[in-house]
C-alpha cells in the first residue's frame, strides 16, 4: 500500500477479514467480540499501522474522552500529586486530561475555564483560584460534570472533594503544645480562598481548646500561599524581639520559603529554638529540620474520590448531587527532628460535611 495514502479503517477490516462494524467494536474492547477474532484485527493495526480519527469519532459520538484540569500554580507539588493520582485512576477508564492553571487570578481561572468548554472536555476539575464562583455557573456548564478540589466556593452546588483542614491543624497546634510550647505563631494565606480560612479557623479553634494566648502580631495571613510570602511573613514575625518559637505554617510552599528564610538570617542559636509545624507532608518534608510535624493529605485517596465521581456523574448517575467528601488527613511526627509521639485521635472518611455546618465564626477574631 502506498505510504502516502491514509490508512482506513475498511483497509484494516479487509485484511482481518472482518466487517468494518466487528473492527470498531473489537478496538472499543467491546465483549461480544471473539479472542480470535480480536487478534485478527489488532494484528491488521498493526501491520498498516492504522489509527483512529479520535476527532471525528468525538463529533460523532459527542464525547472527547477528555477531562479538563485547572490548578491554581502547576509548581505547588501539592496539585500535581493529586493530578497524578487522579491520572492513574482515570487512565484505565481510557481518558485522557487536559492541564493548565489559572496562576492564582480569577480572571485567568475565567478564561482557562471557556477555553476547557470549546474544547469539549466531557468532565472537569476545578482547584479554585479564590472564593468567587459566578463562572462556574454558566450554562455552557450545565452539562459538563465538575468537581471541586481542595478548596470549596460557599453556595456553589457542586460535587467537591477536600482534606479535612480543620481538624489536621487542631492536631498541629495539639502537637506543638504537647512538646511544651504556649505561644504559637500563625503563618498563613488570604482567609477569603476557602483552604488558608478553614486553616485559620483551625488554628484559632486549638488555641481557644488549649488555653493559649491568640497574639495579633503573630497570627500572619495574607496574600496567596507562596514560598515567597513564606519568607516574608516569617520575617516580619522574628522582628519582632519577643517572637514566638513555634510556628504553624498553612501550606508546604510557605514552610519552605519561611525554613529558607530562617536558614539564611537567622544565627545559630536563635535557630536552635525554632520550630515549625506544617500543613501538607511532601517527599522531602524530613529535610526542612526545622520542621517537628506535618499533616498529610491523601493524594491517592483524593484521586480515587474525585475520579468516582466524575464517573459517576459522565455515567448519568446524578442521584446524590451535590456530594461533598471530606478526608481525614494523616499526621506525621518527625521524630528524627524532634517530634515527639502525642495522641493523635480519630481518622478517617467523612462524606456530604459541609462546611456551612461548622459553628466557629471569624468575626469575632477580625
Amino acid at each position: 500500500m502506498d505510504s502516502n495514502i491514509p490508512v482506513t479503517i475498511k483497509d484494516v477490516a479487509r485484511l482481518a477479514g472482518v466487517s468494518i462494524a466487528t473492527v470498531s467494536r473489537a478496538l472499543n474492547e467491546s465483549d461480544v467480540v471473539k479472542d480470535q477474532t480480536r487478534k485478527a484485527v489488532l494484528e491488521a493495526v498493526e501491520k498498516l499501522g492504522y489509527n483512529r480519527n479520535e476527532v471525528a469519532r468525538s463529533l460523532k459520538f459527542r464525547q472527547t474522552r477528555t477531562i479538563g484540569i485547572i490548578a491554581p500554580e502547576l509548581s505547588n507539588i501539592f496539585f500535581m500529586e493529586v493530578v497524578e493520582a487522579l491520572e492513574r485512576c482515570l487512565a484505565p477508564k481510557g481518558y485522557s486530561m487536559i492541564i493548565t492553571s489559572s496562576y492564582d487570578s480569577v480572571e485567568e481561572e475565567k478564561r482557562k475555564l471557556q477555553i476547557l468548554i470549546e474544547r469539549n472536555v466531557d468532565g472537569m476539575v476545578v482547584m479554585p483560584s479564590g472564593s468567587e464562583g459566578e463562572h462556574f455557573l454558566s450554562k455552557a456548564l450545565s452539562n459538563i460534570p465538575l468537581v471541586l478540589v481542595d478548596r470549596r466556593i460557599k453556595g456553589l452546588k457542586v460535587d467537591s472533594v477536600e482534606t479535612d483542614n480543620r481538624f489536621g491543624v487542631h492536631k498541629m497546634i495539639q502537637a506543638l503544645n504537647n512538646e511544651g510550647f504556649s505561644r504559637i505563631g500563625f503563618i498563613g494565606g488570604d482567609p477569603d480562598i476557602h483552604t488558608a480560612g478553614e486553616r485559620l479557623h483551625g488554628y484559632l479553634e486549638a488555641m481557644a481548646e488549649h488555653n493559649l494566648p491568640v497574639e495579633d502580631r503573630f497570627v500572619l495571613h495574607q496574600g496567596a500561599m507562596t514560598q515567597l510570602n513564606g519568607r516574608e511573613q516569617l520575617k516580619k514575625a522574628l522582628s519582632e524581639s519577643d517572637h514566638p518559637d513555634a510556628f504553624f505554617i498553612a501550606n508546604d510552599s510557605m514552610h519552605l520559603g519561611a525554613t529558607i528564610h530562617a536558614i539564611e538570617n537567622v544565627q545559630e542559636q536563635e535557630l536552635k529554638k525554632l520550630v515549625f509545624a506544617s500543613f501538607d507532608y511532601l517527599s522531602y518534608a524530613p529535610l526542612l529540620k526545622l520542621c517537628h510535624y506535618a499533616v498529610s493529605q491523601q493524594f491517592e485517596q483524593i484521586g480515587e474520590e474525585v475520579a468516582a465521581l466524575l464517573l459517576k456523574r459522565l455515567g448519568g448517575d446524578w442521584e446524590d448531587f451535590p456530594k461533598h467528601v471530606m478526608l481525614r488527613p494523616e499526621i506525621k511526627v518527625i521524630k528524627a527532628n524532634g517530634g515527639v509521639p502525642f495522641e493523635q485521635g480519630e481518622q478517617g472518611l467523612m462524606e456530604n460535611q459541609a462546611d456551612e455546618g461548622n459553628t466557629a465564626d471569624l468575626c469575632s477574631y477580625f
